[in-house]
């Protein structure tokens, strides 16, 4: 993934990223180690994931969603999260930037330089388990009192995903990290974290599903609130994704508005699981590239072999007319 950025980036002169962000502590978002793998000593890390990412393409920002003290939702103390860690204080030791995300903020994520055209921000919707509250920079917390609860329902690493809005002229796009929507059938109400994170962003042209639209994602309200035309599940498990979900996302319901969907990577047994809905996708391989006009109003979707490093381009999908 960072070769192809890179053979793009340097089309347009560039080798380098302004901002990486991770979402949350989980390996399959910041980085893995192999089992059995130690840790270097004196600080040091390997580099995997996100921070081989860095090595290949540097981030002259990294965003987290509470580094370094996190307050009283710490990361695991899992190898990954620590060699995670290790690189984010290295990061800091040779100055280079590493922050938290600034729920409500739509000015900690800039653009390099000035251009003549729409408007770009990107909004801090949530992260650390803070939703943006609607007006200027202000946010509420997402979670109870954790004093009063026990340890087993404490919230859980996925809770605590950073969310954003991206918006460039007309065109929107939301990403949640991996928020989920499991309310354990509505015995604990504020387990359902993606409702109030997804209501505060609104309705958007694009949306990353939440959580690999596994089960105890992309819930009811995921839908009617961001109310997209397309929708990318980041599929690479089996279980990835639910069917429920997948569904919801289709919107396959009679008379439902439909709904483009794209995957990264549906596994074989995702796909006959999904065998009712998974012919109504528009793609269920591969990278996907969304490209937005230069004036803001109107995009197009493409979906690449990610099989192989030729780049070859599998489905161009639109273009999509933004509605505002």
């Amino acid at each position: 993934m960072a070769r192809y950025a890179l053979r793009r980036a340097r089309a347009a002169g560039r080798s380098t990223l302004d901002y990486m962000i991770a979402t949350h502590v989980h390996p399959d978002h910041v980085g893995d180690l192999p089992p059995g793998v130690k840790l270097p000593s004196g600080g040091d890390y390997i580099p995997t994931g996100l921070s081989q990412v860095d090595q290949l393409m540097p981030a002259r920002t990294v965003i987290d969603r509470g580094f370094p003290d996190y307050g009283q939702l710490p990361p695991s103390r899992d190898a990954f999260a620590a060699n995670y860690l290790a690189w984010l204080e290295a990061r800091l030791r040779t100055g280079k930037r590493t922050e938290r995300l600034e729920v409500g903020s739509a000015r900690q994520i800039q653009l390099r330089s000035p251009i003549n055209g729409p408007a770009f921000t990107v909004r801090g919707l949530a992260a650390n388990g803070c939703v943006w509250a609607g007006v200027g920079r202000q946010s509420r917390s997402l979670f109870p009192d954790l004093s009063s609860l026990a340890p087993q329902d404490r919230p859980t690493e996925n809770d605590c995903s950073i969310a954003l809005r991206v918006d460039f002229g007309s065109f929107s796009y939301y990403t949640g990290g991996d928020l989920n929507a499991d309310s354990h059938d509505g015995r604990e109400p504020w387990l359902d974290v993606e409702t109030p994170v997804t209501r505060a962003c609104g309705q958007v042209e694009v949306a990353v599903a939440d959580h690999h639209a596994y089960f105890d994602s992309c819930g009811p309200n995921f839908v009617k609130n961001l109310n997209a035309q397309a929708y990318l599940i980041p599929a690479w498990h089996l279980t990835h994704p639910g069917q429920a979900q997948l569904e919801r996302l289709v919107g396959a319901w009679p008379g439902e508005r439909r709904h483009d969907v794209f995957a990264t990577e549906m596994l074989p047994a995702n796909q006959l699981f999904n065998a009712r809905w998974v012919n109504q996708m528009r793609s269920r391989q591969g990278h996907i590239v969304v490209q937005v006009a230069a004036d803001g109003g109107s995009f197009r979707i493409f979906v690449l072999d990610s099989s192989t490093e030729l780049d070859t381009v599998k489905l161009v999908s639109g273009p999509y007319l933004c509605r505002g």
